[in-house]
């Protein structure tokens, strides 16, 4: 039977008033709470190590973006690229992730 080894540490005022608002918040020790930051930060850590830029998700993201970018400016439509940013803002706008645009002449 495998047991948890006990770790002691400082930490500012600051954040042991964090610490234990995130314990009343969840109703679990303050020790759950530093327990699960620290195994997230390591999760974080060796996640990283596994990954390959390839299979980076905001890598990803970022070569799709510029890709698709590419394909629509050099389109044999000339303004395609224009009519998808207009539709992609309205999509924005519809789901209220950002403010609707002002109209023309409107301010």
């Amino acid at each position: 039977m495998h047991r948890d080894i006990r770790l002691q540490t400082y930490v500012t005022p600051l954040i042991a008033e964090w610490i234990r608002s995130q314990a009343e918040k969840r109703r679990v020790s303050t020790s759950i709470v530093i327990g699960d930051c620290i195994f997230d930060a390591w999760q974080r850590d060796t996640e990283t190590d596994l990954k390959t830029p390839a299979s980076d998700p905001v890598r990803q993201n970022i070569f799709i973006t510029v890709a698709l970018d590419a394909l629509l400016t050099h389109h044999a439509v000339p303004d395609l690229r224009e009519q998808t940013v207009a539709a992609y803002q309205r999509r924005l706008e519809r789901l209220g992730l950002v403010a609707p645009r002002p109209q023309r002449g409107q301010r």
